[in-house]
């Protein structure tokens, strides 16, 4: 497939305000789409590549035009593909080391020579986290469903399971079954929060619920697999060799087959919480504190109410690394004092 596709597809989505046009038109293009391209076109649709992060900031993006212009004008030639721009956005992230952001420079520049002026203006909003077409993730997971003809509900479970939304593409769009199950050691999307305008409104839509310590911490989401641990972030990158206390808390459970959910809070020397920007300083020690247990001893548990998975968590958790809650059975009685507390707070 062209990049020249994708950017008018950018630009036709961008041109209409109605989901329902925009998911038809991604519909289309991605029915269009070799089984090899389809997790390469995802990223290239909701803004964000696979390969995560490239080395490639703005200040850099303003040297390669410098450059370019230095060189002469652009010599376009054959189209470029989007496997080309995958390429291009894999050896970006595999550069390191002395030379290597003038490397990423020369190599962004070779490629700007062979865009067109959309075709670059893409390019620097893409790698500059800049798409804006009101077509993220939520409408290119409903543009997966169309053209797969499947429910939505299924292609978002497949693409929170996989940790994934172009590994869940490209199963539906090649025909392949879309139950997947969790796996430890395999990062989950975090699931998706509502929102209500007070504590009230908010037990009045779910009845009996859990009311948890808000922590200025970091979003961790612990996997283990004998002695193997991972930890990842909300945003799904790995980074237990960054966070050693959280690994060895992990290790401490008498458990060795669980995927947890949790927040990583830094502490000082007194054992007192550090404001979040000191707990992200790579000096500070990090205390987990888990909230839910989405899978234990080989047996998933996220279709599991959270009362049932809170019991589960609390016998398998040490109190110690588990974040205090409130739970509340009767909502009409309790929200009153929630949100005196809410208040105060």
């Amino acid at each position: 497939m062209e990049y020249s596709a994708v950017v008018e597809l950018s630009r036709c989505v961008a041109a209409t305000s109605k989901r329902s046009e925009k998911t038809a038109m991604m519909a289309e293009v991605l029915r269009s789409a070799m089984p090899n391209e389809i997790p390469i076109l995802v990223g290239l649709l909701i803004g964000d590549p696979r390969q995560g992060r490239i080395g490639v900031g703005w200040a850099t993006l303003r040297d390669v035009r410098a450059l370019g212009n230095s060189q002469g004008e652009t010599t376009h030639g054959a189209p470029v593909t989007i496997m080309e721009i995958d390429e291009l956005f894999t050896k970006l992230a595999a550069m390191s080391g002395a030379g290597s952001q003038r490397d990423r420079e020369r190599l962004l520049a070779a490629m700007m020579t062979r865009l067109t002026a959309d075709e670059k203006l893409h390019l620097g909003q893409l790698i500059g986290g800049e798409i804006r077409q009101g077509a993220l993730a939520g409408v290119v997971t409903d543009a997966i469903a169309k053209a797969a003809s499947l429910p939505v509900a299924d292609v978002r479970r497949a693409a929170m399971l996989l940790g994934d939304l172009g590994a869940a593409a490209s199963r539906a769009l090649t025909g392949q079954s879309l139950a997947v199950g969790l796996s430890p050691l395999i990062a989950v999307q975090p699931m998706l929060a509502g929102t209500a305008p007070t504590v009230t409104d908010a037990l009045a839509l779910t009845g009996p619920a859990s009311v948890e310590w808000k922590l200025d911490g970091a979003r961790v989401q612990v996997h283990r697999l004998g002695s193997e641990v991972r930890v990842f972030t909300r945003g799904l990158n790995e980074i237990a060799a960054r966070v050693p206390e959280v690994v060895e808390a992990a290790l401490s459970i008498p458990h060795d087959h669980f995927v947890l959910d949790g927040e990583a809070l830094g502490l000082d020397e007194d054992g007192d919480p550090l404001k979040f920007q000191d707990t992200m300083s790579s000096q500070s020690r990090l205390q987990p504190f888990f909230f839910d247990l989405l899978y234990l001893g080989g047996d998933s548990l996220i279709d599991e109410p959270l009362s049932a998975r809170k019991r589960v968590l609390a016998e398998t958790v040490p109190e110690a690394l588990r974040l205090p809650t409130l739970d509340i059975v009767n909502p009409a009685s309790e929200s009153r004092d929630l949100e005196l507390e809410e208040d105060v707070a």
